[in-house]
């Protein structure tokens, strides 16, 4: 099976679990607040995938850092499950999958709003607005500058990509021209 298919089955369990309990998104803040500790402290992960420690060393390690983080017991059980499992190799494709559908259970839209320039905070709020209404479903943006568009917007709402950049009509331009050439 391959990873992202059994991380996915992983972050499904879980989030069930969550919503049972009213708690997925607790749940979620947890397995963030375990994703930066682990990207923070590469060393520490290195520990919990390497079997010369012995199991014990491994659970505890993940029991002490549950305790400190203050993750809820159901979070705690399961980050001991993946280490006794020896699928915490998995985490980050199991925090992947879980926020995605975390977030769809919130209703909540992540957009990545592409631009050749830094917007100012209007035009971001009103591009957030319209989006809003579009869709009934809260948006959260993130931008990122392309200077290769030249002018205009791509818009990434997972795996659908909106293209009103000048250079992707360009580009459409030159290929109805290359049709008609043929």
């Amino acid at each position: 099976m391959r990873a992202t298919a059994l991380a996915r089955r992983y972050a499904r369990a879980l989030i069930k679990i969550g919503q049972e309990e009213a708690s997925y998104e607790k749940f979620g803040r947890d397995l963030r607040n375990f994703l930066a500790v682990f990207k923070g402290n590469p060393e520490l992960y290195r520990v919990l995938l390497n079997p010369m420690y012995k199991l014990e060393e491994r659970t505890g390690l993940t029991e002490k850092l549950s305790e400190n983080l203050g993750v809820t017991d159901a979070v705690k059980r399961f980050m001991g499950l993946l280490v006794e499992s020896r699928k915490i190799r998995l985490l980050e494709g199991i925090c992947i999958a879980y926020f995605k559908m975390e977030d769809e259970l919130a209703g909540r839209l992540k957009v990545t709003v592409e631009t050749p320039v830094v917007l100012d905070p209007a035009l971001r709020d009103a591009i957030k607005k319209k989006l809003r209404e579009e869709t009934k479903r809260e948006v959260v943006l993130s931008f990122e500058k392309n200077e290769a568009l030249i002018g205009g917007v791509v818009l990434k709402i997972g795996n659908t990509i909106l293209d009103g950049s000048l250079r992707g009509q360009l580009e459409r331009v030159k290929e109805k021209m290359l049709e008609r050439a043929v």
